[in-house]
């Protein structure tokens, strides 16, 4: 008797082990599934001292893209195919940018809204060509140049200060600088 008794006991404090074993199993998995979710969950406040990616872009409250940073696509129409920052209205249209171009230039632009003025929605520019040149341009709403500010001397001789009057489709320009007035009546 005492052997089954014995055997009983065994069995029984096996049962209670088992129990126990089974109540911490089960009380790991839930501590590991709360701390695998606490890192997953809140990314709040972590910084990074580098971020690499080809493209990132910024959506507003609405999920509208507001602005890019990223690479032109292999067969944009632009000068050149140029990378940096594009700005986005709340309607999804390009406003402006600052980007470096694959000639070696860069720029600043500024766009009209969609809707104001001629299709082509430049209105001022900046930009500093490959040689060190720089200017300034503004350009009214049917696309005429109104303004520009030259940094140097370029192949038509101008540096300085140039207004513009168009009529019709012909240019006169004015160059102001600090050595006189020259005006371009020949509107090319």
């Amino acid at each position: 008797m005492s052997s089954s008794s014995s055997l009983e006991q065994r069995v029984a404090y096996l049962e209670i082990a088992l129990r126990r074993a089974r109540i911490m199993v089960s009380l790991l998995v839930l501590v590991g599934l709360v701390v695998l979710a606490a890192g997953f969950g809140s990314r709040e406040g972590q910084v990074a001292d580098e971020v690499r990616t080809h493209r990132l872009v910024v959506l507003d409250d609405s999920g509208h893209t507001r602005a890019v940073i990223g690479q032109d696509p292999a067969h944009v129409q632009r000068i050149a195919r140029a990378a940096g920052l594009l700005l986005y209205d709340d309607k999804g249209n390009e406003r402006g940018g600052f980007s470096t171009f694959g000639d070696g230039s860069v720029v600043i632009g500024l766009d009209a809204p969609v809707g104001v003025g001629a299709a082509m929605r430049d209105r001022i520019g900046l930009k500093v060509f490959p040689n060190g040149a720089a200017y300034v341009m503004l350009i009214d709403n049917q696309t005429g140049a109104v303004a520009r500010l030259i940094s140097e001397v370029g192949p038509d001789g101008a540096r300085g200060v140039q207004v513009f009057k168009w009529i019709g489709s012909r240019p006169y320009v004015r160059t102001i600088s600090y050595d006189g007035d020259v005006r371009d009546s020949t509107g090319r």
